[in-house]
C-alpha cells in the first residue's frame, strides 16, 4: 500500500481489490455454495477483502466517474454476501458495506455494533480506572536513557504490516497466553493488573499490546476475527484531536485516559494527523455473548 515516504500507492490498492475479486471466481466462491465449502475455501475472506477495498477506493477516489464505479462494485459485493444462506438473516443489519461484520454471524440475534458503550462492559471502566498506573510505568520506560522501549521491541519483534512504514510500532505484553516476561520485569504493576481480568486471561483469543502511533501514520482498512471484542486505552495522547479511528460507520478520537470498546470484526482504520507520537494499550478480550470461555461477563439483551 505504501511507499517508504508514507505515500499511498493507489494502483496497488486497485490491483489488490481486483485480485481478491478474481479469487472469488477462481475459488468457486459463489453465494449458493454449501457453507462448509464457503468457510473451508476462505470465501468469506475473499469477499470481505474485495468489499472493504472497493469501499475504501470509492470513499477516497477524486474522479467522479471512477468513484461511482468503485462504489457500485462495493455495492454488488455487499449484495452478493447477503445472498449466502448463513448470512441472509444477519445481513439485515448490514445496511452499508462498512457494517458487514463477522461477530453478527457468530452471535446471531445478539447485540452487534461497531462501538460499544465504554461502561457497558466492566473492562472499559477498569481500563480507565487504572490508566494512571499504566501511564506511570509507560512513562518510566520511555524516559529511561537506555531507550528501553526500543530494546524491548528488538527483543520481541512482533509486527503488524498494516500501516505506513515505521508508523505503527507494536510492543507485546501478552499474546495468546504467551507473556513477554521481560516487559513484565519493567512494568510489573501493568502485568499484574492484566493478569487479574478474566475476560482477557480466560479467553482463547487474548492479546494485549502497546502500540505507538507516529505522526502522519495511516492504517489501511482491515478487520479481525471473532469471537472477540477489542479495546483501545489512550495511555499517552498529547494532542487529543489529532488521531482517531473509524470502525464501521463510526468515527472516534483517542483521548488520553479514555477507553474505546469496539468490534474489530467490522472494517476499521486509523489515522494520525498530529505532530507527536501517541501510545495506546490494545486489548483483545472475550465477546460477552461467547459461551465457550469463562469470561464472567454478561451478554446484553439489546
Amino acid at each position: 500500500w505504501f511507499r517508504h515516504t508514507g505515500e499511498i500507492i493507489r494502483e496497488n490498492v486497485v490491483a489488490a481489490a481486483q485480485l481478491f475479486e478474481r479469487s472469488i471466481i477462481v475459488g468457486n466462491c459463489s453465494p449458493d455454495q454449501p457453507y462448509e465449502f464457503w468457510v473451508e475455501s476462505a470465501c468469506d475472506i475473499r469477499w470481505m477483502h474485495a468489499l472493504i477495498l472497493y469501499q475504501w477506493l470509492g470513499e477516497t477516489e477524486p474522479d467522479t466517474n471512477q468513484k461511482e464505479l468503485f462504489v457500485q462494485q462495493a455495492a454488488q459485493l455487499h449484495h452478493g454476501m447477503s445472498q449466502v444462506s448463513k448470512y441472509k438473516e444477519v445481513s439485515k443489519v448490514w445496511a452499508l458495506p462498512s457494517l458487514v461484520n463477522f461477530n453478527s454471524i457468530i452471535f446471531p440475534g445478539k447485540p452487534s455494533r461497531p462501538i460499544w458503550n465504554t461502561h457497558e462492559l466492566p473492562l472499559g471502566t477498569w481500563l480507565e480506572e487504572n490508566h494512571h498506573i499504566f501511564k506511570e510505568e509507560l512513562e518510566a520506560i520511555l524516559s529511561d536513557p537506555r531507550d528501553i522501549y526500543a530494546q524491548l521491541m528488538r527483543i520481541d519483534p512482533s509486527r503488524e504490516h498494516l500501516a505506513t512504514p515505521g508508523g505503527w510500532d507494536t510492543l507485546r505484553i501478552v499474546r495468546y497466553h504467551h507473556w513477554f516476561e521481560v516487559f513484565c520485569e519493567v512494568a510489573p504493576k501493568t502485568c499484574a493488573l492484566i493478569r487479574s481480568r478474566p475476560e482477557i486471561n480466560d479467553c482463547k483469543f487474548m492479546n494485549v499490546n502497546y502500540v505507538r502511533l507516529n505522526p502522519g501514520t495511516h492504517l489501511k482498512p482491515h478487520y479481525g476475527n471473532g469471537p472477540r471484542l477489542s479495546a483501545h486505552l489512550s495511555v499517552l495522547a498529547p494532542e487529543p484531536t489529532k488521531a482517531g479511528m473509524t470502525v464501521g460507520d463510526r468515527r472516534m478520537l483517542w483521548v488520553e485516559g479514555k477507553a474505546i470498546l469496539f468490534d474489530d470484526t467490522y472494517p476499521h482504520m486509523v489515522s494520525h494527523w498530529g505532530k507527536l507520537p501517541r501510545y495506546v494499550m490494545l486489548v483483545w478480550f472475550c465477546h460477552p455473548c461467547d459461551t465457550g470461555n469463562p469470561h464472567k461477563q454478561i451478554c446484553p439483551e439489546k
